[in-house]
């Protein structure tokens, strides 16, 4: 027979040590093959510890667990994005839209920005010039099929041309780095 819970509310207490959950941290960390999904799981932690937490009023054992999670999450942000720009570099040099376009809607554009140079510099000098004018000539040609797709002037129709909006912008943005960049 399972009790009536709708009337009474039943509650767990829950201590963290802040050993304990560095040690548990570091395991998951370690343990994985998807950084992005500890990263997430990382973020979510954190917001449960805020969210439900009686010493969320700023004390100092409070602080202490925040700044624990806030470290792993750092350090997993920063293999995510290192991560992410190793692929970016791939995807530039393999002329990989679909990679490119993948890479550019899981980062904040900042985010996205920022990787893209430490990947520009990466590539081997005398690649850039095909690389940049590959990418200039792919953002200039799909948004002349674009417009001419739509019938209107200065209107662009990317479902007509068969081109996918996501490759277009990570497309566009990427374009934009190189002509400013290296041009």
């Amino acid at each position: 027979m399972n009790p009536d819970t709708s009337s009474s509310h039943i509650g767990l207490t829950l201590k963290i040590d802040t050993k304990q959950l560095d040690a548990f941290c570091n395991k998951i960390i370690s343990r994985s093959r998807n950084i992005a999904n500890v990263h997430e799981a990382l973020n979510v932690l954190e917001a449960f510890v805020s969210t439900f937490s009686s010493d969320s009023q700023g004390s100092d054992n409070y602080q202490a667990i925040q700044d624990c999670l806030k470290a792993h999450s750092a350090k997993t942000r920063d293999k995510l994005m290192h991560e992410k720009m190793l692929q970016l570099q791939q995807g530039l040099e393999q002329h990989n839209i679909t990679l490119l376009a993948d890479i550019y809607s899981s980062l904040s554009r900042n985010g996205f920005y920022q990787i893209l140079n430490n990947a520009a510099e990466l590539i081997e000098r005398n690649n850039i010039p095909e690389i940049a004018h590959w990418i200039i000539s792919w953002s200039e040609d799909a948004k002349q099929k674009a417009e001419q797709a739509s019938g209107y002037p200065d209107a662009l129709d990317f479902k007509k041309a068969d081109i996918k909006i996501e490759e277009f912008q990570a497309m566009s943005d990427i374009s934009y780095f190189f002509n400013n960049t290296y041009q």
